[in-house]
């Protein structure tokens, strides 16, 4: 996650991110977030949320075995959110 998300009134920017499974909170320092997971062979999905807190313009994405999904958000509280299912003969899309 990337861009500019100053803390509005309700806080910093609120970032969760994690798949069907393990979902964690993350933290937007210096204009960006960034997390690893270890890739779970029976995860449905995986995603990255964040809701801005007023104002800020941010993107996001979710790279999992080389597809990537992006998003993008900008001003008031729009969410931003990018997620990668598993496809049922394998694969993520």
């Amino acid at each position: 996650m990337w861009g500019t998300a100053p803390a509005g009134a309700l806080g910093p920017l609120d970032i969760t991110y994690g798949s069907d499974s393990d979902t964690r909170q993350g933290s937007f320092k210096n204009g960006k977030f960034e997390a690893t997971l270890p890739l779970d062979d029976k995860a449905m999905y995986y995603n990255v949320m964040a809701q801005l807190q007023g104002s800020g313009d941010i993107n996001c994405s979710v790279t999992v075995d080389g597809e990537t999904k992006k998003g993008h958000a900008a001003g008031g509280y729009n969410i931003c959110d990018a997620q990668l299912s598993s496809g049922l003969l394998g694969g993520w899309n």
